[in-house]
């Protein structure tokens, strides 16, 4: 729409008078939707070559604007006392309920799912396990097997593919090799172990970036002025901090993004 477009140029217009280098749809920004850099003596906001629509655009642009707001009032990124002075836990609520809205949970929706499906294939090979070797236990290393099995299958118990004299060995290949059933099930659970173990480090890495205060404020800026009627709904103390602060850097914002298309 056109007064998406006009907008997306005024805003880039009101950035660029603040110093910051905007780049829309020149590069993948790091390969992700939005990119804000800063260096000793300049800022840079990346938009996407991928985002195609203004709506998002829009959005994307004002969530770096809303990192670069973060740095100026606080340099390390560690708090958001200059704006909301103590984060409480019903205005943390708010922002997080915003997270979840702004932010597409596609990828931590299928890591969740692969985590619940990894346990379930794990239970169902212990308990295969259990029926030929009832001591086996999960949490132990289990030696009967682990001292039997020589080279290349022991390599197996800590990586899932082994290149050994120029033959590789891997898991996905366990029923191909001589080994005994029990050597197949253990192998097999130590690499799901592997995986598992993967996947919890994504899901610590996706609640560290979801609570990370310049997160949390960057994503509140965006919906603040691109859903505002909902913000203003979902997030009514934060959206009253916000108005309190009266934060110069906003003020050019209201007339661009807040005013009715005519």
């Amino acid at each position: 729409m056109a007064c998406e477009r006009n907008r997306v140029l005024e805003l880039k217009k009101y950035f660029e008078s603040l110093g910051i280098d905007v780049n829309i749809g020149n590069n993948k920004a790091r390969g992700h939707q939005g990119v804000f850099l800063r260096g000793r003596n300049s800022f840079r906001i990346d938009i996407s070559k991928e985002l195609k629509d203004e709506e998002k655009i829009l959005s994307v642009m004002m969530h770096e604007f809303g990192h670069f707001i973060h740095y100026n009032y606080d340099n390390n990124l560690s708090s958001l006392n200059f704006v909301f002075e103590d984060l409480t836990d019903e205005i943390k609520e708010e922002l997080i309920k915003i997270t979840v809205q702004d932010v597409s949970k596609q990828f931590a929706t299928s890591v969740y799912t692969q985590k619940q499906q990894v346990n379930k294939d794990i239970k169902s090979l212990v308990s295969k396990l259990k029926q030929v070797r009832a001591d086996f236990k999960l949490s132990q290393k289990y030696l009967p097997i682990e001292t039997r099995l020589s080279r290349p299958y022991k390599y197996l118990f800590s990586y899932d593919n082994v290149n050994y004299f120029g033959k590789i060995y891997s898991v996905k290949r366990i029923q191909d090799y001589d080994l005994n059933e029990d050597e197949k099930l253990y192998i097999q659970i130590k690499s799901q172990q592997r995986m598992l173990k993967r996947i919890n480090s994504k899901i610590n890495k996706i609640n560290k970036y979801y609570n990370n205060p310049s997160e949390l404020f960057a994503r509140f800026i965006a919906s603040f002025y691109t859903k505002n009627e909902y913000t203003q709904l979902v997030a009514p103390l934060a959206c009253k901090k916000l108005a309190d602060a009266k934060l110069p850097l906003l003020e050019k914002l209201n007339d661009i993004l807040l005013t009715p298309c005519t």
